[in-house]
């Protein structure tokens, strides 16, 4: 093999499995040399109960391996042991009690033994600094995660019942400091697409906590994408909610060639309210110059408000999702809606038409709620999902459909092609 010619092996590499790229390797001393860029996938994902950060340190530390990682995730995801306990006993009740037990106590077993491995690593924000010089030393790592609601663990159960919003949980005060400690680190790279799923909103109120944040400006001003999912505290003081809400805005302002934004709010503390946002508040007269992707999720806002920051991205809008699954459990329908406190749906989209003149898609899901409820006028609708994030249709039988439920292809058309608005089915009040 040491006689062909470098691209062949190159195609040969791109074949193999981790393991087999190691003992291909170890045949020559070309093949070791051509293999170096194969023995490390570019995706990285550090959790808490490997010692992952040291390893991510030795990395980028390597001269040669240091230019393979190019994504790095980290999951800071924790089980909620209680409710993980109920609920993958009743995610396995149809198994017969001799199997059920087997199952469950193999899965417990293996998580206890991954629990205490965790405890006996130092905690995520007191090597803030090795986290800072890996960063400074990863020449082509272009987008970040920081996750919270995705299963760290290779088990089976656990990745079931991390579906239910009630089987994870988090220390807040521990993950505004594990946020602060991957933010100061970001300032050292230039990113192409930053997420962050169940950030908490109070990091943005405090002095201390926005000065990570605002250091950063310049490597935001290279994000393409941006993908947030806010978690506002359930004790958020009028003044505190006014200088998170402005620390949000300078952050997302600092991001000025975004071409993907998507901007949700989950409370977790109760799961089915939306959280009151202002667009000019929040935003000001400021606008995405290329801005082609918008989702918003779980808030509820005045129509003339969206109205005005919707038409203001006019110009280069070409898809728009409003809504999403928010934190509805997997057998429950999408809770993520839409609210409006001022105004009327009908009113918003009529007053769209043509104002958005390259939309090529829009989609709708979620509990979509607007007026008053004292009050004649009140539009109240439940949307299912008619395609995935990447829209892509999804299949019928996953669509959730139900007699409750609508989907926007009405909406879709009338707002591309123009027409008579389309009728709506409205959901009557005992149906909640």
């Amino acid at each position: 093999m040491d006689f062909l010619p470098v691209e062949l092996l190159r195609l040969i590499f791109g074949y193999c499995d981790a393991a087999s790229t190691r003992a291909l390797r170890l045949a020559s001393a070309r093949l070791a040399d051509i293999g170096y860029e194969y023995l490390l996938a570019p995706d990285f994902t550090a959790v808490e109960w490997r010692d992952d950060i040291k390893r991510l340190h030795n990395i980028a530390n390597h001269d040669r391996l240091r230019t393979s990682i190019r994504t790095i995730t980290f999951n800071f995801s924790k089980v909620d042991e209680y409710n993980a306990r109920h609920a993958s006993f009743f995610q396995h009740w149809l198994q017969e009690p001799e199997e059920r037990n087997v199952v469950l106590q193999d899965a417990w077993i293996k998580y206890y033994e991954l629990e205490e491995r965790s405890r006996r690593l130092p905690a995520f924000h007191t090597r803030s600094s090795m986290v800072e010089e890996s960063f400074k030393r990863l020449p082509n790592l272009k987008d970040l995660e920081i996750t919270y609601t995705k299963c760290p663990y290779d088990i089976d159960i656990l990745r079931e019942v991390f579906l239910v919003r009630n089987c994870r949980k988090r220390d807040r005060t521990q993950a505004c400091k594990n946020m602060n400690a991957i933010v100061s680190a970001v300032r050292h790279v230039r990113l192409s697409s930053l997420t962050i799923d169940q950030l908490p909103l109070e990091i943005f109120k405090l002095a201390d906590d926005r000065r990570h944040w605002f250091d950063c400006a310049r490597s935001f001003a290279s994000l393409s994408r941006l993908d947030l999912v806010l978690d506002p505290p359930p004790d958020l003081l009028p003044n505190s909610r006014f200088r998170a809400i402005n620390g949000l805005g300078h952050v997302l302002q600092f991001s000025p060639n975004l071409t993907h934004l998507s901007l949700g709010f989950h409370m977790y503390h109760a799961p089915s309210e939306k959280f009151n946002l202002s667009f000019r508040a929040l935003f000001g007269d400021f606008t995405f110059e290329k801005l082609t992707d918008l989702k918003l999720e779980g808030l509820s806002c005045a129509e003339e408000d969206l109205r005005s920051f919707l038409i203001r991205h006019g110009p280069t809008l070409e898809r728009l999702r409003l809504g999403g699954r928010g934190l509805a459990k997997p057998y429950e329908l999408s809770i993520g809606g839409i609210h409006l406190y001022e105004g009327t749906f009908r009113s918003l989209f009529y007053s769209l038409q043509g104002k958005l003149p390259k939309l090529q898609r829009f989609h709708m899901e979620g509990d979509i709620e607007a007026g008053d409820v004292m009050t004649s006028s009140r539009e109240l609708y439940k949307f299912h999902a008619v395609t995935d994030e990447n829209w892509a249709e999804i299949v019928a039988w996953k669509r959730q459909p139900s007699r409750k439920t609508i989907d926007c292809l009405g909406l879709e058309r009338y707002l591309l092609r123009g027409g008579e608005y389309p009728r709506l089915v409205v959901v009557p009040d005992t149906d909640e």
